[in-house]
Parts: C-alpha cells; sequence; structure tokens
C-alpha cells in the first residue's frame, strides 16, 4: 500500500514512501506500523469528498498539512491577449537558462516546510532539483520570461497524459513584474507551441496563485487533502 517516492527520498536522505490507497487506515494497529516502519516519513494524498473516516487518519498518526486544489485551465488562442502576455520569453530547448543563485523566491506555501528539520533553504533545494529535473526532461515547455539580461521568472511544465502539467512557477526575487505577468506570458507561450490544456494543483493557502488562475480562466476541480506521517 505504501510505495517508495524515490524524488523525495532522495531529495530527503532517507526513505521516504506515499500512500494513496485508504484501505491503509482500515489495517490494524501493528500491521501499519509494520508497514510504516520501514520510512522517515510517509505522504498521504486524496481528494476530500472521498476521504474515509479522518479520525482513522489521526488514529494512524497522519496530520494534515495541506489542502490543494485541483484546475485545469484551456490554453488555446492564448498567442494574443494582454500585454502582460507579451513579455519576452525564452525556451528552454532553444535557448539554455539557469535560475542564479540568490533569485529564488521564498517557498512559504510548501507542505514540505511542516516536516521537523525543514529550514528554508531544505525546501528551497528540493524545488531547485525539481526545476532542474524538469528542465532536463522536458525543455520544451520550460520557460523562462524576460530577457536574457534581466530575467523576471521561470515556468516549469511537462507532457502529461493529455495535458500539459503546469509543475512551477518562479517569479524572480526582486522582479519588477507580477505574479500575473509572469504566468499569462508562460501560458501564451505553451499556447504558441501547440499545447492546448493545463492542468496542476497548489496549495490553497496559496491565495495569489488562486486568484491569478481565477483571473486567466481556470476551471477548479476538487480539493485534495495532504497528511504527513513522521517516524519520530
Amino acid at each position: 500500500m505504501i510505495r517508495d517516492h524515490e524524488f523525495n527520498s532522495s531529495w530527503w536522505g532517507g526513505r521516504v514512501g506515499i500512500l494513496e490507497d485508504p484501505a491503509f487506515f482500515s489495517q490494524g494497529e501493528e500491521v501499519r506500523r509494520g508497514m510504516l516502519a520501514p520510512f522517515r516519513w510517509v505522504e498521504f494524498r486524496y481528494p476530500l469528498e472521498k476521504l474515509p473516516d479522518p479520525w482513522l487518519v489521526a488514529d494512524a498518526g497522519f496530520v494534515q498539512v495541506d489542502t490543494q486544489l485541483r484546475f485545469r485551465i484551456s490554453l488555446k488562442d492564448r498567442a494574443g491577449g494582454s500585454p502582460e502576455s507579451s513579455l519576452p520569453v525564452r525556451v528552454g530547448e532553444r535557448e539554455a537558462f539557469a535560475i542564479p543563485e540568490g533569485q529564488w523566491p521564498p517557498f512559504l506555501h510548501e507542505r514540505f516546510r511542516h516536516l521537523p528539520g525543514a529550514t528554508p533553504e531544505k525546501v528551497a533545494q528540493r524545488y531547485a532539483i525539481w526545476a532542474r529535473a524538469l528542465l532536463q526532461g522536458s525543455p520544451e515547455w520550460c520557460v523562462e520570461v524576460g530577457t536574457a539580461s534581466d530575467p523576471q521568472g521561470w515556468f516549469f511544465a511537462e507532457p502529461d497524459d493529455a495535458h500539459l502539467h503546469l509543475a512551477l512557477a518562479l517569479l524572480r526575487s526582486g522582479a519588477t513584474i507580477s505574479g500575473l505577468d509572469l504566468y499569462a506570458a508562460a501560458l501564451r507561450a505553451f499556447s504558441s507551441r501547440g499545447a492546448r490544456m493545463g492542468e496542476a494543483r497548489f496549495s490553497i493557502e496559496n491565495r495569489s496563485v488562486h486568484n491569478i488562475y481565477a483571473r486567466l480562466g481556470a476551471l477548479f476541480l476538487d480539493a485534495i487533502g495532504c497528511w504527513i506521517w513522521v517516524d519520530r
């Protein structure tokens, strides 16, 4: 029921699991402990509307650390649009780019900040590793917004079934554009490259991202609860 999460294990430096089957919580306490024992921590993600008895989740030692909203957004016909969508964009497969040290924004709404020992630097490291992996794996869907001499932000995406997974957006620390500017320009670039539908999740705590996607026409689908068990 619990599988290894290789990415989080590599980032954290210990064995990390992911749980997606709520039948786990119907097992006896001894069985649950045996399943959890090999891991430093385990994350459970599940739609809130389908969640089993929340007290069973609590009794198993899982603490809710976040709720994420899942959404879809049409990417068709975004080549024109508002002035902010016309900012210059560099695509990773054509012009290599990297995020300079010191220009990463703080990750104030990320669920992993609640892990014991997860400093802001440790959380930022996770997203730096993820950004590099996305840029290496799907450079045609990773963009830098702004000029080469004055980048304002970055947006990393990857194909996922029939949709484009809008994985990670970063507004440069000290940027002179808004988050709306960054998102609009990136979605325009994805549209111009043939993407027709985007999908992702974001923390419900992040009101700025919620407002941006609402303004850009996203359809919000469901709420995903996120719980973490830690071996303490």
